[in-house]
């Protein structure tokens, strides 16, 4: 009786309730999404847009990128070989017969 009883609650928990949360949802959603009863206002381009979001992206990009080319050419520039504050003070005589 009680493996019925869960079977039950089972079917009840993963068919039925998500049927009811996104009807519930749905209709929240297309009374904030909704439009007005007056005159129809500016319609957007999505042309527009989409590409006013690429400009912005690839502005991004380009500073992002710039950044880390000048990061590592500052790196590659200051830990050179022929640089000599890269290498370590060098032993003197002295210290190498001791």
């Amino acid at each position: 009786m009680m493996a019925s009883n869960l079977t039950i609650w089972r079917t009840v928990l993963f068919a039925v309730l998500p049927i009811i949360v996104i009807s519930i949802l749905s209709v929240t959603v297309a009374i904030a999404y909704g439009q007005t009863s007056g005159a129809p206002q500016n319609y957007v381009l999505r042309r527009v847009e989409i590409w006013g979001l690429f400009y912005r992206g690839m502005v991004a990009a380009f500073i992002v990128g710039a950044l880390v080319q000048g990061c590592i050419v500052y790196v590659a520039w200051r830990f050179r070989e022929s640089n000599k504050k890269t290498w370590g003070p060098k032993e003197s005589q002295e210290d190498s017969l001791r």
